[in-house]
């Protein structure tokens, strides 16, 4: 029975070792494609465009605030009782608005980063098995998620040149 048992240990690894040859692993660094890809840098940009037009936006609404506060500190001297509590009243109705305007475009502009991020993964990510067919790579995986791989194991670049091609080829139409 203990021969039996170390027979078919032996053949249990003689097998491992066999398919351990044909076996090739890889990596790729997805927060680099990210942010180095074509359209990583395009998304990036809309994003930045688009922060700005709101910062502006901000930026105009905090002074019109600014201002109407200026002007109900110069004519809260001169105002009756009730004619100054109705506009500290609609003061602060408009900061609860600006407020609420702000916290709405910084969800908006998350939102949209996040969709941007998620359309870029999902290209990059049909990227990775074409390159995986391509190269014959029996398993790809994600760097963040490694403790220690060599270099030689790295595909990113290929991933970014091969990403690239198709997003040109893409946009092109």
């Amino acid at each position: 029975m203990k021969t039996l048992l170390s027979l078919a240990t032996l053949l249990l690894l003689l097998a491992t070792a066999a398919g351990a040859a044909d076996l090739k692993l890889g990596y790729v660094d997805l927060q680099k494609a990210l942010s180095v890809s074509e359209a990583g840098k395009v998304a990036k940009a809309k994003i930045e465009s688009e922060i700005a037009a709101i910062e502006d936006q901000v930026q105009q609404r905090q002074s019109d605030l600014s201002a109407l506060q200026e002007s109900l500190k110069k004519q809260a001297a001169l105002l009756a009782e009730e004619a100054r509590r109705d506009k500290e009243l609609e003061f602060q109705q408009q900061v609860k608005d600006y407020q609420r305007y702000v916290k709405d475009k910084q969800d908006e502009m998350r939102g949209k980063e996040a969709a941007y991020t998620q359309q870029i993964l999902r290209d990059l990510g049909a990227q990775v098995v074409e390159l995986c067919k391509k190269e014959k790579i029996s398993m790809m995986m994600e760097k963040s998620q490694l403790v220690y791989a060599s270099e030689a194991l790295d595909f990113t670049d290929k991933l970014i040149e091969a990403y690239n091609r198709a997003y040109k080829d893409g946009h092109k139409k």
